[in-house]
């Protein structure tokens, strides 16, 4: 742990109990957050890539319904 981690720690174990109680319910909301927040992100990637190769495909079969309409 590096030294700012356990001065941070240090000053938690410091407070009294309930103000160390409220500190632990704040971090416990940040990670909930953050979880949060990084499923979202997934399922936006999901969307993007999905999306993307539904344009993929809409372009290819553009461009066979292109050579087709040539030849």
């Amino acid at each position: 742990m590096s030294k700012n981690a356990q001065a941070i720690l240090d000053e938690i174990r410091a407070l009294p109990p309930e103000e160390r109680r409220e500190v632990c319910d704040e971090v416990l909301q940040l990670q909930e957050r953050q979880r949060q927040w990084k499923e979202q992100q997934a399922a936006l990637r999901r969307l993007q890539a999905a999306s993307k190769g539904k344009g993929l495909l809409k372009a290819l079969l553009e461009d066979r319904a292109r050579e087709r309409a040539r030849g």
